[in-house]
């Protein structure tokens, strides 16, 4: 099996006296879908901003791979989103951020907009889209710079069921291309379609 793109070595996390997470490891491997559920509060979305290398560790490990750098894209719950902008104008406004101009810039927005069934809202403000198509536009704002490490946070929480086909078969491409993907959801059926692998988080520990 090749080497993992990122591993996590016993990471203990805590706010104040509460234990957050208590010695996780695990592995990502490029082309896989690792699904990570547990309940509210379970500590998901800290496990996920320190695989991102947004939040450190009281203790522990976490390792990425050199291809890793500059390709880790973080989809939040929350829509990161302009209301007043368009949707072109949103990820315009994100490229830029990111570092992206020019033809590419173009080429990518065009292509995510494709990918996320928006082309012909693209000149819409988003304070008129529904909120599967705020949630398709922000993980497209996540996209512009193609990842290696795509991580999900409950990208298809309270979505209508083409949202989610539209995320999911998304997801499944992304997997097939070589990038490395963490998807973390409570909905079962759809891990169950998605992932390769699934991992639950209970009381800071994975089982």
């Amino acid at each position: 099996m090749d080497a993992p793109v990122l591993s996590l070595k016993d990471i203990v996390l805590s706010y104040g006296s509460e234990r957050v997470l208590a010695s996780v490891s695990l592995d990502v491997f490029a082309g896989e879908v690792l699904g990570i559920r547990g309940a509210n509060g379970a500590g998901k979305s800290t496990l996920l901003a320190i695989m991102a290398g947004l939040l450190k560790p009281d203790s522990g490990m976490r390792s990425a791979s050199p291809e890793l750098d500059g390709k880790i894209a973080l989809v939040p719950q929350e829509i990161a989103l302009y209301p007043s902008l368009t949707g072109r104008q949103n990820l315009e406004f994100w490229a830029e951020a990111n570092g992206l101009s020019g033809a590419p810039k173009k080429a990518r927005i065009g292509f995510l907009l494709k990918e996320m069934k928006l082309t012909d809202k693209a000149k819409k403000r988003v304070e008129t889209y529904s909120g599967g198509m705020k949630r398709r536009l922000n993980m497209a704002a996540a996209l512009l710079v193609t990842p290696k490490l795509l991580l999900l946070d409950e990208p298809t929480a309270g979505l209508d069921e083409d949202s989610v086909g539209i995320i999911l078969s998304f997801i499944t491409r992304i997997r097939d291309a070589g990038c490395a993907v963490v998807l973390v959801s409570h909905a079962g059926e759809e891990m169950k379609i998605a992932c390769d692998r699934v991992l639950n988080l209970k009381d800071g520990e994975l089982a």
